[in-house]
């Protein structure tokens, strides 16, 4: 069977790289039901190694990151079949959500429907400036769904309305100004954006990325009292470690 998933592991003193490669590049890396399944077992599995320091999610080839839900599939669907495929991509998006490490989506060209959904449940986005984004599911016939919901959160609700509802494209820098996308390059650049963001994770400390992640989930997920006191929690939890005591005598003792 084919394979539509590439992964890569590169060992750095501070803890493994990984790069996940959604490869389906003849229908743009858009998603079926066997890329979703292949995606979600991958992802399952890259969680539970917890060498992992950062994972980089990109699309194979220079035109699209993910173009989407593979639409071929999509006008076959029936009402029990539609709840399947869609409940299944959610748990992909959930599962980037909630890894246990940073995720960054490398976006290097079309980025489109579900495509633009997984690229919200990443916790960043470096994207070339010949990106596109779009959320043109209604002009197929269907709403823009599951991690859709992220959008207003993310962009505003006018916003995220104006996306939806007409399904038009956004532009790399339009994406940028609107706080969808955090780093910007040029396409020559992209690779060394990339880099920068991988070196400035990885001088986190490890166990403190971790739970800054997890608590970082839990500021979106309930009031603002409730996260200052997980925050105090948080904070706590840090010093069950020795990586406090550790990092903080290195910035103490550094060169001066």
């Amino acid at each position: 069977m084919t394979k539509f998933i590439l992964t890569e592991l590169e060992d750095q003193p501070e803890g493994k790289v990984a790069r996940l490669t959604v490869d389906n590049q003849r229908k743009l890396n858009t998603l079926n039901s066997h890329v979703i399944r292949e995606l979600d077992e991958t992802i399952t599995d890259l969680d539970k190694d917890k060498d992992i320091a950062v994972l980089i999610i990109s699309g194979a080839g220079n035109r699209s990151f993910i173009g989407g839900a593979d639409i071929t599939e999509m006008a076959k669907l029936n009402p029990m079949s539609a709840r399947s495929f869609i409940t299944n991509m959610h748990h992909v998006c959930h599962k980037v959500r909630y890894f246990h490490a940073p995720v960054v989506a490398r976006v290097n060209g079309f980025c489109l429907g579900a495509g633009m959904e997984f690229a919200a449940s990443c916790d960043m986005i470096v994207a070339c400036k010949s990106a596109e984004f779009a959320m043109p599911e209604v002009r197929v016939g269907i709403p823009s769904v599951i991690d859709a919901a992220l959008l207003p959160r993310i962009l505003g609700y006018n916003l995220a309305r104006d996306l939806v509802l007409t399904g038009r494209r956004m532009g790399a820098a339009e994406a940028h100004n609107a706080d969808f996308v955090q780093r910007l390059a040029e396409d020559t650049a992209l690779d060394a954006e990339v880099d920068k963001v991988i070196t400035e994770i990885l001088a986190g400390g490890r166990n403190a990325m971790a739970i800054q992640k997890e608590l970082c989930n839990d500021w979106e997920n309930n009031s603002l009292r409730d996260g200052i006191q997980l925050g105090i929690e948080a904070f706590a939890r840090s010093y069950e470690s020795n990586e406090p005591k550790r990092m903080m005598e290195n910035f103490i003792n550094r060169p001066r």
